[in-house]
């Protein structure tokens, strides 16, 4: 048995299911590595398929390069990544590897299967199962030749028929899976921003409980938060500084910080073990303190990301982020003390925002002491909250969903149109990164010409984008 599993050749996203962001078009954000197809492909290996990972928009290739691995590689199963808006023509695929090979199995996974699993197979031929829910156990069994029938989670097509079968439960035991498979792809695509060196992501949970009416966590990962062990994490780590000569990590999870024990246990043998490493971790901004914070510091953080989402109580307030205004300031006021660099997610374009609330994240931003922001426009996952409010709102037509993203508006407010909120999102951009005192705070910052060379990249890539909008 022989499995392909591609980000396929349609751009550069961030292919997670939570979070489905085009990687050009944003500030500073590192392309991140294959890790679910890495998870699945160590799964598979472990019973003896031969598996390959191709990510084509990192590797720089197209369909014609996807045509030529599939022709010479002749897989038994092609495993596609895909994001809601690339998916139209990520399954695009679908049709080279059948004319490839007629019996290749075709697999898609991805968030948008969730809600829409049966109209995508009605309208993608030659897709023959798409996965729902978490993918590593369902290709197993599919890779193992259950019948469609018998496996969980999955939706697929029998004859002339489309047949939904049963959710799959979520795994309680991450400890149980393998290490993602990273020997599968070059490791030396993934960079960070700022050194330039290369980046290992580390998965250290799954599950959100917060019911923010925008993200997909809660759907795709469950609400319960499942935690892998202190050890399973360390061991990985050294895996990554021994075999693959990595000291850079993004340790991922819906909300890192949210048990104040495990991070603090987690930190310890860190500084235990004398690992010396450089990391960097996203959290809410209610769920770090002191202590956490301390200890963070001490194992090597260097940078957190929090989702601040807006700096209007009344959007916080809308959105079900169970944040205010305050706690934003107090968590950047704390990062700054402990010499941590603090990285703001805002979302614009939700149904309630105006003008008023689009100036109180500017006022915010021109003011803040954060190290770096990103600006998202508001995009109706499927499945989200905020998906069915704008369409029963009747704020955008669902024929557009595909090929928008959080650069590209597609979802008006009830007072914004989206040339409006485009122009907002510059307009918050600009008001923080061109500020005298922050480019004075950033160069007193810098510490080598690499750092120096690269953060002009990334300045001109911001200009390069601003002015396209």
């Amino acid at each position: 048995m022989k499995a392909l599993l591609i980000n396929p050749p349609t751009g550069r996203y961030i292919r997670s299911d939570r979070c489905q962001a085009p990687v050009d078009s944003r500030v500073a954000e590192p392309p991140r590595p294959p890790m679910d197809l890495a998870y699945i492909a160590s799964v598979l290996e472990r019973v003896g398929v031969e598996a390959r990972i191709k990510d084509y928009p990192m590797e720089g290739r197209g369909f014609k390069k996807a045509a030529a691995d599939l022709s010479s590689f002749m897989a038994d199963m092609l495993i596609i990544d895909v994001t809601t808006p690339t998916i139209k023509n990520d399954l695009i695929i679908c049709d080279i590897a059948k004319s490839i090979n007629p019996r290749i199995m075709t697999i898609a996974k991805g968030a948008h299967f969730l809600v829409f699993d049966r109209e995508i197979l009605a309208e993608f031929k030659n897709l023959d199962v798409v996965v729902r829910g978490e993918p590593e156990m369902t290709i197993k069994e599919l890779a193992g030749g259950r019948e469609y029938s018998q496996v969980l989670g999955i939706t697929f097509r029998q004859n002339f028929e489309i047949i939904r079968n049963p959710d799959r439960s979520f795994l309680d035991d991450l400890d149980g899976l393998p290490f993602p498979a990273r020997h599968l792809f070059n490791n030396h695509l993934y960079r960070t921003p700022d050194t330039n060196e290369p980046i290992a992501f580390i998965s250290t949970s799954r599950g959100c409980p917060q019911r923010c009416i925008f993200c997909a966590s809660g759907i795709v990962s469950g609400r319960k938060i499942r935690l892998r062990s202190v050890p399973s994490v360390i061991v990985e780590i050294k895996e990554c500084i021994k075999k693959y000569n990595m000291s850079n990590f993004f340790f991922s999870a819906d909300t890192f910080t949210w048990d104040k024990e495990w991070v603090i246990d987690l930190c310890k043998e860190i500084i235990n073990k004398n690992i010396k490493i450089r990391w960097g971790t996203n959290s809410r901004v209610d769920t770090l303190d002191e202590d956490r914070i301390s200890w963070m510091k001490k194992a090597g953080c260097h940078i957190i990301g929090f989702g601040a989402e807006s700096a209007s109580q009344l959007i916080l307030d809308k959105i079900k982020k169970g944040i205010n205004v305050e706690q934003i300031n107090n968590v950047i006021s704390l990062c700054k003390r402990y010499d941590i660099e603090s990285f703001l997610i805002f979302v614009i374009g939700f149904p309630w925002e105006t003008n008023e609330t689009i100036s109180d994240t500017v006022d915010f931003v021109k003011k803040t002491e954060a190290s770096f922001i990103e600006v998202n426009i508001a995009y109706p996952f499927p499945g989200t909250e905020f998906y069915d409010i704008a369409k029963e709102s009747g704020l955008f037509e669902e024929a557009a969903l595909f090929n928008h993203n959080y650069s590209t508006p597609l979802v008006r407010s009830y007072s914004l149109d989206i040339n409006e909120l485009a122009k907002s999102r510059k307009k918050i951009l600009m008001a923080f990164y061109m500020r005298p005192a922050y480019f004075a705070k950033r160069i007193s910052r810098i510490d080598s010409p690499k750092v120096a060379f690269n953060y002009f990249k990334y300045g001109m890539r911001l200009i390069n984008n601003l002015s396209r909008n």
